[in-house]
């Protein structure tokens, strides 16, 4: 069985995304799979199901997932032992950066596994912040820099990569900001602006990256719509015609203001083609102000993120070197 434990620096840094996405990459080869959280709180262990859960239909392998709301040492290694009964062909530990680079050592001495750090990136990142981590583990290490801001991605092909393979210090490759990763859906707009959904909708057709506001214009309004993907458009709830244009522009959804509800026709187009409309009492004003600071409250929790992140997986990481892991 080949192990993998995955850790970054600070919280936040997508261990459990890119976990999720190495799992569902190597169950799709046809390869049982291992995923055990040593310190997990009851959301991720939910995420990994459901991800996981959704795609069941593209696995020829099966995959198991062991968690622990209480970190110990004894714990990690007898599920480890649990699971090489069970076939596990790979072993992934989505590990807690809260758990200390001691006992990490102690965790790959006792299970013969190798981590894969994931540094995200910022432009102060150097050889120096690598071979910290290098040294801590002695060696024992490969890393994927996270998270990497569009503008710098020839930076880190061409020279941070080559830099550190050159100095011994294993970089698997990279994975780019994505705004798709970063979008989030119908329910969490109309939870976090206190909306109502009123009509039934398909929760895994429709992320938002963009929010549009529908008004008055020389151009037709589907045009100025169409120049967007993954969108969310907030009309006044008195302009059935604007709101027309909106389910005609392919928009994920519609935000309708001043607590008027939809007329017959638009409601009726919006179930044909399942496009949640969300009713808010506030202006449109106040609604763009309200749906400051929503981007905060995003998570990697649905399937068209995990299909994304495995595009940018593929394209980016050595996978050549992951399966050679702890042989």
């Amino acid at each position: 069985m080949q192990t993998i434990y995955l850790t970054s620096e600070n919280k936040q840094e997508g261990k459990t995304s890119f976990t999720i996405t190495l799992a569902h990459h190597l169950l799709t080869k046809g390869l049982n799979i291992g995923i055990l959280n040593p310190l997990c709180n009851k959301y991720d262990e939910s995420v990994y199901h459901k991800l996981l859960g959704k795609k069941e239909n593209d696995y020829s392998g099966k995959y198991t997932v062991i968690t622990n709301n209480k970190f110990d040492i004894k714990n990690v290694v007898d599920s480890y032992n649990q699971l090489i009964k069970n076939n596990i062909d790979f072993l992934l530990i989505d590990g807690n950066n809260s758990i200390s680079i001691e006992n990490i050592n102690l965790i790959l001495h006792k299970i013969n596994a190798t981590i894969i750090f994931l540094a995200k990136y910022n432009p102060q990142l150097n050889e120096k912040y690598f071979a910290k981590y290098h040294n801590n583990f002695k060696g024992n290490i490969l890393f994927v820099i996270n998270q990497t801001y569009k503008f710098a991605t020839h930076q880190v092909e061409t020279k941070i990569i080559p830099k550190l393979n050159s100095s011994k210090i294993t970089c698997l490759g990279y994975i780019p900001e994505d705004k798709l990763l970063l979008a989030i859906t119908p329910d969490q707009i109309a939870q976090f602006i206190k909306g109502e959904i009123v009509n039934q909708y398909d929760g895994e057709k429709f992320l938002v990256e963009n929010f549009l506001i529908g008004g008055m214009g020389m151009d037709p309004a589907e045009y100025h719509f169409n120049h967007y993907k993954n969108k969310c458009i907030i009309v006044r709830g008195d302009r059935p015609d604007i709101q027309m244009s909106a389910l005609n522009s392919n928009c994920s959804c519609i935000i309708l203001t001043n607590n008027i509800k939809p007329i017959e026709y638009i409601q009726n187009e919006a179930d044909l083609e399942q496009v949640p409309i969300i009713v808010t009492e506030t202006d449109t004003l106040e609604t763009i102000d309200k749906l400051n600071g929503l981007n905060k409250n995003t998570f990697f929790n649905h399937s068209l993120k995990l299909d994304r992140y495995l595009e940018l997986f593929r394209s980016n990481i050595q996978l050549d070197q992951i399966f050679n892991i702890n042989k």
